[in-house]
């Protein structure tokens, strides 16, 4: 299929690229394009995409049937204009795919829809209660599970994460994230996001300070949520650990709150979501960043009743940490000044075959970012699906086409290996 815009075909440093236009795009064997995409894959190179103009961006060249065609680097997708081939907003290479279309989906306008377990819009006979119900939030399960038709409320959280680029880290971003503007990115991120007909951004709050505009955008959603008997989504970090806010106070215990009422919680709510967030609950006593997703009843002018709860660990740079081990080696990946990209799972199964982190500026195989591994657990379940991971690993990319630390039966780290050295820095080349 030829893209609407021109295609750059890299190859080695002595050869000069190939440029094809729309017409010129011809994939059957023995076309000019067709050759171009086998010597550069030969040469291990490249393709670039042309539609948005100042900026060239990458294209994986992958191998299928012994045929060599374009794909979408991932997470790029929703940096190309929205008639190209290559544009999208969501990123199925990763977690996104555990989900149907009717959890799902993209409009033609760009809007993503999705739907929720819990509906944002209540209905006139709808009872309202006052205790949490957190048991609908699954934790993701050690196994292979059927596609969802719906997506949890930490699903919507990576949603927003994701399409943020807060996935992402390159070197320029060091010293440019906080909390409060994480949360305005975010917003935007909602404003494209549609939960049966609701836009996000009508029902979403988010970090903000007192005397700002943020606190003025939360304010806004609230009084718009009351007056259209609709429930708040509440993105915000977790204030600072506590014995007392690790029992409950009676109110969700998050910072940055100005713009939002009074978020209740019911102290056996909030400790049995704790105990389903283990991994968080001890990241946050341990000091740790930890963001808070809630969804809470039809909001008061001054109070909400939460309804749901879920947690994720981030580190000092905002990207998502699924244990304490992953924070090790994000910590590294930044000390190296390495460009990556941490996929996220969303409701998909733990078992399933996606990497803890992605070098995007070393090449593995079909143009795919350099996959990293932390293996964390001594299980025999555990073990027995490393075992088969590991072999996928070696089919996909060659026993040196990734890396991996045993943190289980290494937890100082004294035999983590370097990190394969940097080549073509493919994010940083489109975040500048």
């Amino acid at each position: 299929m030829p893209n609407p815009y021109w295609i750059k075909v890299y190859f080695d440093k002595d050869t000069k690229p190939a440029s094809f236009s729309p017409d010129r795009q011809v994939e059957e064997e023995g076309s000019a394009f067709r050759n171009a995409l086998k010597k550069a894959r030969d040469c291990k190179a490249y393709a670039v995409c042309l539609c948005t103009r100042g900026k060239e961006l990458p294209l994986a060249i992958r191998l299928r049937n012994d045929n060599n065609s374009l794909a979408k680097y991932p997470n790029t997708g929703k940096e190309h204009v929205m008639d190209c081939r290559f544009y999208s907003r969501l990123i199925p290479e990763g977690g996104q795919k555990t989900y149907t279309d009717k959890a799902l989906s993209e409009s033609n306008s760009g809007i993503v829809k999705i739907t929720l377990d819990y509906p944002l819009q209540t209905r006139t006979t709808e009872i309202e209660q006052d205790k949490v119900i957190d048991d609908e939030i699954p934790r993701r399960p050690y196994r292979n599970v059927k596609k969802r038709n719906t997506m949890s409320l930490l699903g919507l959280l990576h949603t927003l994460w994701e399409t943020a680029g807060y996935n992402i880290w390159v070197p320029g971003m060091d010293g440019k994230r906080n909390s409060t503007q994480l949360g305005y990115n975010l917003f935007r991120q909602a404003e494209k996001i549609q939960s049966n007909g609701i836009l996000l951004s009508e029902v979403l709050m988010t970090p903000a300070r007192r005397g700002t505009k943020d606190e003025a955008r939360n304010k806004s959603v609230l009084q718009s949520a009351i007056e259209k008997k609709r429930r708040l989504v509440v993105v915000s970090e977790l204030a600072q650990f506590s014995d007392e806010r690790k029992h409950g106070t009676g109110r969700l215990p998050v910072q940055n709150f100005a713009g939002m009422p009074f978020l209740n919680i019911d102290d056996t709510g909030w400790k049995s979501a704790l105990q389903r967030f283990s991994i968080e609950a001890r990241a946050w006593a341990a000091g740790f960043k930890i963001f808070a997703i809630a969804v809470t009843d039809v909001p008061g002018p001054a109070s909400a009743t939460v309804r749901q709860v879920g947690l994720m660990m981030v580190s000092d740079r905002f990207i998502p940490l699924d244990s304490a081990y992953e924070s090790v080696v994000e910590k590294l990946l930044y000390e190296n000044k390495r460009t990556f990209i941490k996929p996220l799972v969303y409701d998909s199964a733990e078992s399933e075959y996606l990497p803890d982190f992605c070098l995007t500026d070393v090449t593995a195989g079909d143009s795919q970012p350099f996959p990293i591994e932390v293996w964390g657990m001594k299980t025999s379940e555990y073990l027995a699906h490393k075992e088969v991971k590991t072999e996928w690993y070696n089919k996909e990319f060659g026993r040196f086409g990734w890396w991996s630390w045993d943190a289980a039966h290494d937890p100082q780290g004294v035999t983590i290996k370097p990190f394969p050295p940097a080549e073509r820095d493919v994010m940083n080349e489109i975040m500048k």
